[in-house]
């Protein structure tokens, strides 16, 4: 199990993006949040998900699929 974390700019279809690479590396979401706040200027969201992983994915990997996203700041893995 991992616990991915995702801090991009906010906009519609992020999470649905988010959640469609979690899908194609046959992750399943068991726990997921997202908020939307301001870093002054800009809405800021940040999603959190527990991820059951089907097959062996290093961390690194996922990330660098994660960061492809349009406007995706920063990821963050950890096995859980």
């Amino acid at each position: 199990m991992k616990k991915v974390e995702v801090i991009s700019i906010d906009r519609i279809g992020l999470v649905g993006e988010i959640s469609k690479i979690l899908s194609r590396v046959s992750g399943n979401i068991i726990t997921h949040t997202a908020d939307v706040s301001s870093d002054g200027t800009t809405a800021v969201s940040h999603f959190i998900a527990d991820v059951d992983l089907n097959r062996e994915l290093d961390n690194e990997a996922l990330s660098r699929r994660l960061k492809k996203i349009k406007n995706v700041r920063q990821v963050i893995i950890t096995d859980i």
